[in-house]
């Protein structure tokens, strides 16, 4: 526990969780150029922190050890103040390694639905992804976890104005 300890001194971890197609990556690189902090975008890395492909769900098991290590590990080879990640699974991670869980949003449904259609993904995908944003499904189990919660509605608010407001927490 001690190298977290040390870690959270010297290195701020920044998450990003929320459904699919509300913004994480948009609010995460607009975070990196304004803070400076290093991007880690799980989305390249799901295949070296899951368990298995569950080809019915169409998506990776995460395997919550893989992602707890590989964290560790680009915490200490960042030369950055911080590390921004952003996924719908990173809150996840034990609330002990985090300094600040940003679950974003859109209420807008309609907007929503045509983000994730534009990506194209499959009709049950996008009922799907609908379904846990009206269920708010990334901010109940980022509460269960116990973590440091802000959260943002980007269908109310522009990129800009919640970069902004995050300076208060940051």
């Amino acid at each position: 526990m001690r190298a977290t300890t040390k870690r959270r001194e010297q290195k701020k971890i920044v998450i990003i969780t929320g459904t699919p197609g509300v913004g994480k990556t948009t609010l995460a690189t607009a975070l990196v150029k304004k803070r400076k902090y290093e991007r880690v975008d799980l989305h390249k890395v799901y295949t070296q922190i899951s368990e298995k492909y569950d080809q019915q769900k169409q998506c990776y098991i995460i395997d919550q050890t893989k992602l707890v290590q590989l964290i560790e590990k680009r915490c200490k080879r960042t030369l950055t103040k911080g590390l921004v990640i952003d996924s719908h699974v990173t809150h996840f991670l034990p609330a002990a390694m985090v300094d600040l869980c940003v679950v974003l949003s859109c209420s807008d449904l309609k907007l929503l639905r045509q983000r994730l259609e534009k990506r194209k993904y499959a009709i049950v995908k996008v009922q799907e992804n609908l379904e846990a944003e009206i269920m708010e499904v990334c901010l109940n189990e980022a509460r269960e976890r116990g973590h440091k919660i802000v959260r943002f509605d980007t269908a109310k608010m522009t990129m800009v104005k919640i970069v902004k407001e995050l300076g208060k927490y940051l």
